[in-house]
């Protein structure tokens, strides 16, 4: 019997290909009215989420308080307190009038403007009080507070790229097909990606009045099944220690959930859940809004709203993202190319 020597190379190929492409892990998330209560080793309650919980999730509380998931018994996770979260130390610049990292903690910066991407997963989901629904098939709620974060983004002198692409149905592959609209949005080569949700919880769990304005709070959220979930984190940490200096009470903490999220495609990549579908949309798109605020700062470049636009930030880790795409693609060309060469023969006869 011949040897088939092109077996290896189709092999190679095809992992690859996988590697370039990327795993979109599947994810589901409770029905609507149903929620996972999170609590402590003295049964109080830290947390609630429609977000699908797992054992081994961790969640970092609005006061820093780092949780773990040891057991869940039906809709309750039981967790385990890990210590308190070391946050980024933030200073404020009384020259600049803003808050600033200590120095030494965010990159240079680069000349030129930085790009904030944004997109919806779930393009239906929508905010009862308001929309009437908790969903919307052709296009959802969340639009409009997509909205009004990409008009106070472009306030705050970013470049913005918003895709509007409809993701529906919402079901266990809706992050496989919002990963397409992902990869596309690489290609405006953006210095943060942001996948813009709302939660499904009772509502005090998002309820908030920040500096005297009734908002929604913000989640953040980080898919701890990428390779790039400790560099989402941490930046996830700088955005929420921002928060919790310029904007007290906005924060809902930040999640940790057995998941992807599509994140494995960028160095900072959230998920942000504004509200749950049982708040005001008005209110949260003011609770977005102020989320925007954080991002000049957390993103290492000044808050130039009046003055121009924002210089753009970490200009290395973009193009050790870009070196690696191409090293990938160049990979699975070389492995195209040698199994024309070993099977030239065949296809000449």
């Amino acid at each position: 019997m011949r040897k088939n020597k092109s077996l290896p190379v189709i092999i190679l190929m095809v992992l690859c290909l996988s590697l370039s492409s990327g795993a979109a892990f599947a994810y589901s998330e409770l029905p609507t009215g149903q929620y996972f209560t999170l609590i402590n080793e003295n049964n109080q309650m830290i947390h609630q989420t429609g977000l699908e919980v797992n054992i081994g999730d961790e969640y970092i509380t609005a006061d820093n308080s780092r949780y773990r998931v040891t057991a869940i018994n039906g809709l309750t996770a039981s967790c385990k307190y890990m210590g308190e979260e070391v946050m980024p130390v933030l200073e404020y610049s009384y020259q600049q009038q803003t808050w600033t990292f200590k120095a030494g903690e965010v990159p240079v910066l680069s000349a030129k403007n930085p790009t904030v991407a944004v997109y919806h997963t779930h393009s239906d989901e929508s905010y009862v009080p308001t929309d009437g629904t908790d969903s919307i098939a052709g296009r959802g709620g969340i639009y409009d507070v997509g909205q009004s974060l990409v008009q106070q983004l472009k306030k705050l002198g970013f470049n913005v790229e918003y895709s509007e692409n409809n993701h529906n149905p919402h079901d266990v592959n809706a992050y496989t097909r919002s990963r397409r609209t992902a990869a596309s949005l690489l290609k405006k080569n953006p210095d943060l990606i942001l996948d813009v949700h709302r939660d499904a919880t009772p509502a005090e769990q998002y309820q908030a009045e920040v500096k005297g304005e009734e908002v929604t709070k913000v989640k953040l959220v980080i898919g701890r099944q990428n390779p790039k979930m400790n560099t989402n984190l941490e930046f996830a940490k700088r955005v929420k220690a921002l928060m919790d200096k310029k904007e007290p009470g906005l924060s809902n903490g930040i999640f940790m959930g057995k998941a992807a999220f599509n994140q494995d495609l960028h160095p900072r990549a959230l998920l942000i859940e504004v509200g749950a579908h049982t708040n005001d949309k008005a209110q949260a798109e003011k609770g977005v809004a102020l989320f925007a605020g954080t991002l000049p700062a957390a993103l290492g470049v000044a808050d130039n709203s009046e003055e121009g636009a924002a210089r753009k930030p970490f200009a290395g880790e973009n193009q050790k993202s870009g070196i690696t795409i191409a090293v990938i693609l160049a990979v699975v060309a070389a492995a195209a190319g040698g199994f024309y060469l070993l099977n030239k023969g065949n296809l000449n006869r």
